[in-house]
């Protein structure tokens, strides 16, 4: 059986061929950005731990010092301590949680039939818990569906869709 190429099947062919490798390329981007995202996150935190130790080593010297002077002192430097170390705790976890957001919402626009999410960057910031949509969408309809997707993966956040209608 012979197999003919119509003038218009090759260029579809074609067509089709560049758009997948064009949509794995942009996957894989994506994968990588999420994979930059967590490292960084998770260097974050440990740096965090780290200080929080070094202050927390730093604390207790004070501690002692302050305890051999006055047992007061003692109680006080341990509450500063102990708020200080607090912190740092929720810093490190807002800074994961908003690493997991970014990637759960960067995988869910990728993964949806309904958007094209090739030119859509997510940024989430832990400390005032908003999720920024950016970039460039072929339709309103799009927008929306980037949106409503924000919003089912990081409904504790707030959704600041900047996204832009290609024109």
């Amino acid at each position: 059986m012979k197999s003919r190429i119509t003038s218009w099947g090759l260029p579809a062919a074609l067509l089709s061929v560049s758009l997948f490798a064009a949509c794995q390329n942009t996957a894989r981007g994506v994968e990588q950005d999420t994979r930059e995202n967590t490292a960084a996150a998770e260097r974050e935190a440990r740096e965090a731990k780290t200080e929080a130790r070094q202050e927390a080593r730093e604390a207790n010297a004070e501690v002692k010092q302050e305890a051999h002077e006055a047992g007061n002192a003692v109680e006080r430097a341990g509450d500063r301590v102990a708020d200080e170390s607090r912190q740092a705790a929720n810093s490190v976890g807002g800074a994961l949680d908003a690493a997991a957001q970014t990637m759960q919402i960067k995988t869910a626009l990728i993964d949806a039939d309904d958007l094209d999410a090739g030119d859509i960057d997510v940024d989430t910031d832990a400390a005032t818990k908003t999720v920024t949509l950016k970039g460039h969408v072929p339709s309103a309809a799009h927008k929306a569906a980037a949106e409503r997707i924000a919003h089912q993966k990081a409904p504790d956040y707030r959704i600041s869709n900047l996204l832009e209608i290609r024109r």
